[in-house]
């Protein structure tokens, strides 16, 4: 059976439920994957998904998708004549991208019994398509920041590095950024979620880099610090606690653990060694079609990292007065371990 329908019958199982529908647009992109469609009702029930597309779409997803059954949508009549025609019982609905207009029009109709769930969790497990892209994604950002770490110069300002990236990723095939570029140098880095500003570059202060581009669909995540000259003796300190914090998360993520228990990892060994300094932030964050989706690795996410699924690890340490140093990888969990997807650049 294709990989995407076993993710979606696979919850259906584990919900007891008999059906499942989907009409957020992110994973109408992920079900149609390069096929771009504006409106579609995915109703998926008994090992089979149909689709409610008009008369633009009706032939191509006909021809492109032999796994998905496509349906003309002739107004709501049609899509909930069907709907009810399946006698439904226990229906599950992506309670977390679902307008209030939409889930009263397409969906509180169709099922007395709705269970909500998050959306994301229909995507948690990536395709080797999807890996390929990410993978790609990820490549184009470890050579633009390979190469930014030798360009950069003591003057530049942190715009100016931040412009550079969005045109060296796009000059590669990237379509865009993953988010909008963070650029700190020397305090400044120690803004979590900085912007770039024209502030410039002195000698002997810590450079933080937060970036990533999007690669057909699919995003990139990747933090590095670097510095020109010799770091104050106590920002070193800190680049090591965090170098070490991150090589530890990626060491000790595999398949099985929860969220909870890699943020702890990380967390823990920045509290024994940084005077029992606590993470502002979680340990990281499903990456894929949205820069953040589930699984999540943080102090409350209980769900456990699957195979084949993307998380990033980016512990960090925040000193107003100083710098902060952010180390951030994405890795896809396997079975006893994990890969790292922006091993490429050096940290």
């Amino acid at each position: 059976m294709f990989q995407k329908n076993q993710a979606i019958f696979d919850l259906i199982k584990v919900h007891k439920a008999d059906s499942l529908i989907s009409i957020s647009s992110i994973n109408r992109s992920w079900l149609l994957e390069d096929v771009y469609s504006d409106f579609c009702l995915f109703m998926c029930k008994d090992n089979e998904i149909h689709a409610f597309v008009d008369e633009r779409d009706f032939q191509n997803i006909q021809l492109r998708f032999k796994h998905i059954i496509p349906h003309l949508y002739q107004g709501i009549d049609s899509w909930l004549s069907f709907c009810k025609s399946l006698n439904l019982k226990r229906t599950i609905f992506e309670s977390n991208q679902v307008y209030y207009d939409d889930f009263n029009t397409f969906i509180k109709p169709v099922c007395k019994h709705l269970i909500p769930l998050n959306g994301d969790d229909l995507r948690i497990v990536k395709t080797p398509k999807e890996l390929s892209r990410m993978q790609k994604a990820a490549d184009i950002t470890c050579e633009a920041v390979n190469y930014l770490k030798k360009w950069v110069k003591i003057g530049m300002t942190e715009t100016k590095v931040a412009d550079e990236f969005y045109r060296l990723v796009m000059s590669k095939g990237a379509s865009g950024l993953s988010f909008p570029t963070i650029v700190g140098f020397g305090e400044n880095s120690a803004n979590i979620h900085g912007t770039p500003t024209e502030r410039k570059l002195k000698r002997n202060e810590m450079i933080l880099m937060d970036c990533g581009c999007v690669y057909k669909g699919y995003h990139s995540d990747m933090t590095r610090v670097w510095w020109l000259g010799v770091l104050p003796k106590r920002a070193m300190l800190m680049y090591k606690v965090i170098l070490a914090a991150n090589k530890l998360g990626i060491e000790k993520a595999k398949a099985g653990m929860t969220g909870i228990q890699l943020d702890k990892v990380c967390r823990d060994y920045v509290k024994e060694h940084w005077n029992f300094y606590d993470l502002p932030h979680g340990t990281g964050h499903g990456v894929g079609l949205q820069i953040h989706e589930n699984p999540r690795a943080n102090k409350t996410y209980t769900g456990k990292l699957v195979e084949n699924c993307v998380v990033t690890v980016e512990p960090g340490i925040y000193d107003q007065q100083i710098c902060g140093v952010r180390i951030e990888d994405s890795i896809v969990i396997t079975k006893n371990g994990c890969k790292v997807l922006t091993s490429k650049c050096p940290k």
